[in-house]
């Protein structure tokens, strides 16, 4: 965590580099995490997103502010949650699950793309790596820690997070019903865990972990 912020202040020019290549990353990544949960919540009976113009690829209908912020100097953050009607799920206990998990799902198979990608170049260049092959390894190695960054913070069981509405709706049965004040209790309890890196080092071991096998996994299976 301290990292990033060290960068911020012993190299201004660097951080803004590294800034600028994460803004490439990050964006899609928010986007293409909420508006999977839209287009699945759509699939389920429910076009609350979509009339809200939750579908789009604009920026500007995905990003939360402090989330981003925290995501860039934290690594680990969040974007606007989409807005969604469980009355007009078919099976809400089912599509609840669904939509949850669909954010997650779009980050895991962009972390396996980019990972695939970053190791099949780096088999393909051996020591005689291109700057263009370079610049892409830097960008799909980035891509791949942002996205499974996405994904396992996002399946933690804390409000508002994924994992919370899994976690309720699998091993609860749904039944813990937070009203408003609960409900922003608990995001200010994740907003503090998140800046004092209580979650970071849990967080980044599994990161890790997972990256690691997969890296390990595409470079023994590829020619």
């Amino acid at each position: 965590m301290l990292s990033r912020l060290q960068l911020l202040f012993r190299d201004p020019l660097g951080f803004l580099q590294y800034l600028l290549l994460y803004a490439v990353v990050i964006l899609p990544s928010l986007i293409l995490h909420e508006c999977a949960h839209g287009y699945v919540a759509l699939r389920c009976g429910d076009p609350t997103a979509k009339y809200m113009g939750r579908l789009s690829l604009d920026p500007r209908k995905h990003l939360d502010p402090m989330g981003t912020v925290f995501m860039v100097l934290f690594g680990f953050g969040w974007a606007k949650p989409v807005p969604v009607n469980p009355r007009n799920y078919r099976n809400p206990r089912r599509d609840d699950i669904l939509v949850s998990l669909a954010g997650i799902a779009m980050n895991l198979i962009l972390f396996l793309l980019s990972t695939f990608l970053y190791v099949l170049i780096i088999r393909q260049a051996g020591y005689s790596m291109s700057a263009v092959q370079s610049a892409l390894v830097d960008f799909f190695y980035l891509l791949a820690s942002v996205n499974i960054s996405l994904a396992i913070f996002n399946l933690l069981p804390i409000p508002p997070l994924d994992g919370y509405h899994v976690f309720n709706d699998i091993v609860l049965r749904g039944r813990l019903q937070l009203d408003y004040q609960t409900f922003r209790i608990a995001q200010i309890v994740l907003m503090v865990l998140c800046f004092t890196g209580a979650l970071s080092g849990i967080l980044s071991s599994a990161n890790s972990a997972v990256t690691g096998f997969f890296q390990n996994l595409f470079w023994n299976i590829l020619p």
